[in-house]
């Protein structure tokens, strides 16, 4: 056992600036794919919602295709075909694309519930008093629904965070792409794996317990307000 730890002192000094690079195109890949997904998301529930019945069928097509297609069926399409047609993309903005598309169709949902949480009469009552929609919206639906949306958000991009362990796929030079790399030079794949697994645990786990914490403390804010 003593062995095991020591050959991370022994091979740290090579491992640790590959390592800390991949972390942060991984860091900057999760980033820019949940914002993609955030913005199509946002665009897809504005549709579902305030859209005429033929932009509605057509979000909700989306929707529906993209929740069942695989994700890495979805990167390899991207990264392999779309140059078929002429639109060639790095393997990072490949992965990009394919995390926004993916994402975008969850949290299209996740905005779409919050926002159908707020009770309809709540805005109707805003209308009565002479508050222009943005108004409504800004004042009235927006806080309200941020409660319920907020970590499921969270969540979502945890999801997301370690699905983007995919991309190495299409060679994108992220954690697990260098990790492989490592493990085929040094012949210590174990070592190797775990240590990126114990990076994936470090910033997941305390995100999901301050999803929980913010779930358990906007609905207890809820009650709250419903008992006033």
């Amino acid at each position: 056992m003593i062995e095991f730890f020591t050959t991370y002192a022994e091979y740290w000094a090579d491992w640790a600036p590959r390592l800390r690079a991949a972390a942060v195109v991984t860091a900057t890949l999760s980033v820019a794919g949940f914002l993609l997904a955030a913005l199509l998301g946002a665009l897809l529930t504005t549709a579902l919602r305030m859209g005429d019945a033929w932009l509605k069928s057509v979000a909700h097509a989306y929707v529906q295709f993209i929740r069942a297609v695989p994700l890495l069926a979805l990167l390899l399409a991207i990264y392999f075909v779309l140059p078929e047609a002429g639109f060639v993309l790095s393997g990072f903005w490949a992965g990009v694309l394919g995390l926004g598309l993916q994402g975008s169709a969850y949290i299209a949902e996740i905005l779409r519930g919050g926002l159908g949480s707020v009770h309809k009469g709540q805005r109707e009552a805003g209308l009565s008093v002479g508050m222009t929609p943005w108004q409504i919206f800004r004042h009235i639906t927006a806080p309200q629904a941020m409660r319920v949306m907020l970590p499921p958000l969270l969540n979502g991009y945890v999801s997301l965070l370690k699905d983007s362990s995919l991309c190495a796929l299409i060679a994108t030079d992220e954690l697990m792409l260098t990790a492989r790399a490592i493990s085929s030079e040094s012949f210590l794949p174990m070592h190797i794996f775990l240590l990126v697994g114990i990076f994936y645990f470090a910033i997941a786990f305390p995100l999901s317990m301050l999803s929980r914490w913010l779930e358990q403390r906007l609905m207890r804010g809820r009650c709250v307000m419903g008992s006033t």
